[in-house]
């Protein structure tokens, strides 16, 4: 009597077999929805007052009119907060830039023992959770006199970006040709010389991409915001909170304010989507 052979793994795992492709459209769509619905939800609810949210959550309005929006943008002043998470978004960035490029340069490209050492300790970064941060960020800043400053900000942000972006800019430096660089050092170059005549040209497309996450990510950010800013300097995501009153709050008023705070995130992402998933497998990948 023979017994059948087992299917090899191959055989047993089909991705482009019907069942596969059912179970992962389905999940996609409700991934989708997931996403899409809320949204939806505050883009309608931006132009309907509190009872006619309740009385139709999903509901479209009567009338499409700009009376929560420019009420949100009065109310919150959320043109100067806008100014000052701009502020502090860019800045935040080109001190991320500044301090990781050279630090992913020196992983990728210098052969030492330290290399593989540092790459670990930025590793670090990843295990430690915001909120165990919270404290020690918070009495740093006191001391240092800077707090309800948006410059306690521009400090404290690259500090949380850096381990992503040393990763991501080093996978990048790491596929630069080795001939390049020898041959600058024949030409007598030094290593800052080539560091920003040769590899920071190559590296514009990373570059390019860990900007673009770290401007999602600071513009976005809200806790620290939160503790180390007062209402005037305040960012817009802190911004748009304050627009909810405790005793008869405008829901209205409240999701056209988060319409308005999204608006930047949405361009960048729209504009940038593709960029940003090929920086994001290129920063998994390391070479």
């Amino acid at each position: 009597m023979h017994l059948p052979r087992p299917s090899s793994p191959r055989q047993r795992i089909r991705p482009d077999a019907p069942g596969y492709l059912v179970v992962g459209y389905l999940l996609a769509i409700i991934y989708a929805l997931l996403i899409i619905v809320p949204l939806y939800f505050v883009f309608v609810s931006s132009f309907k007052n509190t009872q006619e949210i309740y009385h139709g959550l999903l509901k479209l309005p009567d009338h499409f009119d700009l009376t929560n929006y420019v009420a949100a943008l009065r109310e919150g002043e959320l043109l100067h907060a806008m100014g000052v998470s701009g502020f502090v978004t860019v800045s935040a960035i080109v001190v991320t830039l500044v301090l990781a490029f050279p630090a992913a340069y020196a992983i990728a490209r210098i052969p030492s023992r330290l290399a593989v050492w540092t790459e670990n300790f930025f590793g670090l970064g990843f295990l430690i959770p915001a909120l165990a941060m919270l404290v020690p960020i918070f009495l740093t800043i006191v001391n240092l006199g800077l707090l309800n400053n948006p410059l306690a900000l521009v400090i404290v942000y690259p500090a949380t970006a850096l381990p992503l972006t040393v990763f991501m800019l080093a996978s990048v430096l790491r596929a630069v040709p080795r001939d390049l660089e020898e041959s600058a050092e024949i030409d007598g170059a030094t290593r800052l010389q080539m560091m920003i005549r040769i590899f920071v040209p190559l590296a514009s497309s990373g570059i390019a991409t860990v900007t673009i996450l770290n401007f999602i990510g600071f513009w976005s950010e809200y806790l620290f915001a939160m503790v180390l800013l007062n209402q005037q300097s305040r960012t817009v995501q802190i911004a748009v909170t304050l627009l909810k009153s405790q005793r008869a709050p405008n829901f209205g008023l409240v999701s056209a304010g988060v319409v308005i705070s999204m608006i930047p995130i949405y361009a960048i992402f729209i504009l940038f989507q593709e960029r940003i998933v090929m920086g994001r497998l290129a920063g998994a990948v390391k070479q």
